[in-house]
C-alpha cells in the first residue's frame, strides 16, 4: 500500500514505464536478432499549461503549505491519463482518438445519470430531503444574474455565438426537450409578457408528466412584502400545485431535467474551443471582469477535482454520497494568490490582443481567429437519436483537425488538450440558465433570499459550495471511472505480457536443466569404472565440507529460510527491468535513441543478463552442508552435503 497518494501515482507510472521499456528493448532486440542473426512524458493539455511558467509555478512565501497543496495539487483525472498514455500498447495518437471515442460515447450514457445527480444535489443543498415541499401558488423574482452566470442571455441566439451556445433545435412549445435557453432569451426580449401567453406557450409550462410546474415572465421591477420598489432583471416565476397536492422538490425537479435536454453538444465543444483558445470570450468581446470571472471557475474546478473523497473505498459517482471534503473547504478554497493573478491578467490581456500561448511552442503568442474556430464548431454535424456515438465522435476528430490546421506550422496537440479539458468543459456546458433556474427559484421560494447578491460564476460557487463542489467532484468522477477502467484494462494486459515471459524462461530453464542434469548423470555412470576419479571426487567434497564447517557463520532462522521455497526464481526479465529502473535513477539513457533506433546498451544488458542466465542454467550448481539430522541408537547421523540447482 502506497503511503500517500502522490507516491502511489508515482510508483504506478514508474513500474507502468518500467514495463513499457522493457517490452520495447523486447521488441527491439527480436529486431536486431532479424538483421543480424525515470523519465515521464510531461502533460501537454489543458487550459493552466497554455501558460507555462504561470501554469506550474509554486508561489515562494510565507503561504500555508498544506493549503497551498490542497489547490494546486496534480488532478487524480490528470494523473490517471498520464498513467494511461504510459500504458497505452499501440501509441499515444491511437490511444488518444480511442479515448476521445470513449468520451463521446459516454456523454450519452452519462446524461441521464447527470439529471439524477443535479436534481438530488439541488434537494440536498436547499436544506431538504426527499419529502420536503414547496409552498404552491406562489410566486418569486429570480435575479437574471444569479442563473446567467456567463451572460449567455445578453447573446442573440442568431448571432455566431448565439448558434453555438444555444440549443440547436427552435423553440416549439410543449414539445420535449424544449429549448429553455432560448426561451429565457425570449422572455426577456417581450418584457411582462408571461410564457402562458397565448402568442406563446399558450399556458403554463409543463413538466415531462403533463402537470403544471411553472409560469414565467421577465419584469424590470416589482414591488417587496415591504411594499419597496425593486428595480433590476428578474425572472418573475410563479408556482403552481401538483395533482398529488404534495409539491414535493424532489418530484418538481425530476419532472422539470426530463423537459429539457442539459447537454446541448455545440455548446460543449464551443466550451472546449474557448477553454483552449479564449474564442468565445474573443468573440463576445467580454471585458476582464467576465473574463477573470471564468479563468478564477476553470482554476476552483480544477482544484475540486484534485480533491480526494477517501472515505469511501470505491470510485463514488452517486448523487446522494457524503460530501464531506465540501464541509472541509472555507472561504480560502476561492481565493486566489499572486501566481494565479498573474495568470489570470495574462488570459485577460491575450483575449484583449486576440493571441494565445502553448508551452509547446516556447509560449510564442499566436493568432486566434475565434470566428473561423466557431463557425467550424457551428458546422458540425450532429443529429440526436441517429447513431450518436459516430456523430459526436466524427465532430470531435473533424473540430481537432481544424483547430490543429488553425494554428499551421505551429505542432500542437489538441488530441490531449480537448481530453484534459472534457470535464470542465462538460460543467460549464450543464450549468447554463435552464439548469439553474428551478435551484434558485425554488430556494427563494423557500425563503432562502441570500442568493440575490451573486454577480458572477464564483459568487455562485461560493454560496452553493455543496451543490458546487459535489457536482463537479462527480462529473470528475464519471471520467476518472472511465480512464480507471482502461488503465485497468492495459496494466493486466502489459502484466500479462511480462508473466507469459517469466513463466516461459522458466519453463526453458527447467528443461534446461534437465539435459544438463542428465548428461551429468551420464557422465558420471561412465565415471565409476575409472576409481582414482570416484576417490579424488569423494574427497575433494569431503575437504569442501571440512572447510564449509570450519568457517560455518551463524545460519539464517529456520523459518526465515524454509520460506524460501516459494520464492519464483532467478528471472532475466525482472532482471533487465531492475536494470532499467537504476539507469533511470541515474539518469542513463533507457528510451529509443532520438532517431527511433534501438538503445543498443539496454540490448546489451539483456544479451550480457542472458548469457550469465544460461551459464548458471546449465553449470550451475549449488551445494548445502547439512549438520547432523537425527539421533540414531548407535549415534548421530554423519553429516551430509547436499546438492542442487539455483533456479
Amino acid at each position: 500500500m502506497a503511503l500517500d497518494n502522490q507516491q502511489g501515482y508515482t510508483d504506478i507510472k514508474q513500474k507502468t514505464t518500467l514495463s513499457q521499456k522493457y517490452r520495447k528493448v523486447k521488441k527491439d532486440i527480436k529486431d536486431l536478432e532479424k538483421k543480424t542473426g525515470n523519465n515521464f512524458e510531461t502533460w501537454a493539455g489543458g487550459v493552466e499549461t497554455k501558460f507555462g511558467k504561470y501554469g506550474t509555478q509554486k508561489l515562494k512565501s510565507a503561504e500555508n503549505y498544506l493549503n497551498y497543496q490542497k489547490k494546486n495539487l496534480k488532478t487524480q483525472f490528470d494523473e490517471l491519463l498520464d498513467i494511461k498514455f504510459l500504458s497505452a500498447e499501440s501509441g499515444d495518437t491511437k490511444s488518444m482518438k480511442y479515448l476521445k471515442k470513449t468520451f463521446s460515447a459516454a456523454l450519452i450514457e452519462l446524461k441521464p445519470k447527470l439529471e439524477k445527480i443535479l436534481a438530488e444535489l439541488m434537494v440536498k443543498t436547499l436544506g431538504c430531503d426527499q419529502d420536503s415541499s414547496f409552498p404552491a401558488n406562489t410566486s418569486v423574482y429570480v435575479k437574471v444574474k444569479s442563473v446567467d452566470l456567463l451572460n449567455l442571455l445578453k447573446e442573440d441566439p442568431t448571432s455566431l455565438v448565439g448558434q453555438v451556445c444555444y440549443e440547436s433545435t427552435p423553440i416549439i412549445y410543449q414539445n420535449n426537450p424544449f429549448s429553455m435557453n432560448k426561451e429565457l432569451r425570449n422572455r426577456i426580449q417581450n418584457i411582462n409578457i408571461p410564457y402562458s401567453a397565448p402568442a406563446f406557450g399558450n399556458g403554463n409550462y409543463l413538466g415531462s408528466s403533463g402537470q403544471d410546474l411553472f409560469d414565467i415572465t421577465y419584469v424590470d421591477n416589482y414591488v417587496d412584502a415591504l411594499g419597496q420598489t425593486i428595480v433590476g432583471d428578474f425572472f418573475k416565476v410563479d408556482f403552481f400545485p401538483r395533482s398529488s397536492n404534495t409539491n414535493k422538490i424532489s418530484e418538481f425537479l425530476e419532472d422539470y431535467f426530463k423537459t429539457i435536454d442539459i447537454i446541448d453538444y455545440k455548446h460543449l465543444y464551443a466550451n472546449l474551443v474557448q477553454n483552449l483558445t479564449g474564442s468565445l470570450s474573443i468573440e463576445k468581446g467580454d471585458g476582464d471582469t467576465v473574463n477573470g470571472d471564468f479563468t478564477k471557475i476553470m482554476i476552483i474546478m480544477k482544484r475540486i477535482f484534485g480533491l480526494c473523497f477517501d472515505e469511501n473505498q470505491e470510485i463514488d459517482v452517486s448523487g446522494i454520497s457524503k460530501l464531506s471534503q465540501s464541509d472541509n473547504i472555507d472561504d480560502s478554497f476561492f481565493e486566489f494568490d499572486e501566481i494565479d493573478l498573474k495568470f489570470i491578467d495574462l488570459v485577460n490581456s491575450n483575449i484583449k490582443i486576440k493571441v494565445v500561448e502553448f508551452e509547446e511552442c516556447q509560449n510564442v503568442k499566436l493568432n486566434v481567429d475565434s470566428n473561423s474556430l466557431l463557425t467550424a464548431v457551428n458546422n458540425l454535424t450532429y443529429f440526436p437519436g441517429q447513431n450518436n456515438n459516430n456523430s459526436l465522435n466524427d465532430a470531435s476528430e473533424e473540430l481537432t483537425e481544424t483547430m490543429k490546421n488553425s494554428f499551421f506550422p505551429f505542432q500542437i496537440n489538441f488530441d490531449e488538450t480537448f481530453l484534459k479539458e472534457y470535464p470542465r468543459a462538460l460543467v460549464m456546458t450543464i450549468l447554463s440558465p435552464k439548469t439553474l433556474l428551478p435551484l434558485i427559484a425554488l430556494g427563494k421560494s423557500l425563503g432562502q433570499d441570500l442568493y440575490d447578491d451573486i454577480q458572477s460564476f464564483v459568487d455562485f460557487a461560493k454560496k452553493f459550495k455543496t451543490f458546487f463542489v459535489g457536482f463537479v467532484s462527480k462529473v470528475g468522477a464519471e471520467f476518472v471511472k472511465i480512464i480507471f477502467n482502461l488503465i485497468k484494462k492495459d496494466i493486466l494486459s502489459l502484466s500479462q505480457v511480462i508473466l507469459t515471459d517469466i513463466n516461459d524462461e522458466i519453463r526453458k530453464k527447467k528443461e534446461v536443466l534437465v539435459l544438463a542434469l542428465i548428461a551429468i548423470a551420464v557422465k558420471l555412470v561412465s565415471d565409476f569404472r575409472n576409481c582414482k576419479n570416484v576417490i579424488d571426487e569423494l574427497l575433494s567434497i569431503l575437504n569442501l565440507v571440512k572447510k564449509n564447517l570450519e568457517k560455518k557463520k551463524k545460519p539464517l532462522p529456520y523459518a526465515l529460510v524454509k520460506s524460501s521455497q516459494v520464492l519464483e526464481g532467478f528471472s532475466k526479465t525482472r532482471a533487465v527491468i531492475n536494470v532499467i529502473e537504476q539507469f533511470d535513477k541515474l539518469g542513463l539513457p533507457t528510451d529509443p535513441m532520438p532517431d527511433g533506433s534501438p538503445n543498443l546498451m539496454l540490448a546489451a544488458v539483456d544479451a550480457i543478463i542472458g548469457g550469465i542466465d544460461k551459464e548458471e542454467t546449465q553449470n550451475g550448481q549449488v551445494q548445502i552442508a547439512c549438520d547432523p539430522l537425527s539421533l540414531t541408537p548407535i549415534g548421530t547421523t554423519v553429516p551430509q552435503v547436499m546438492f542442487g540447482k539455483k533456479l
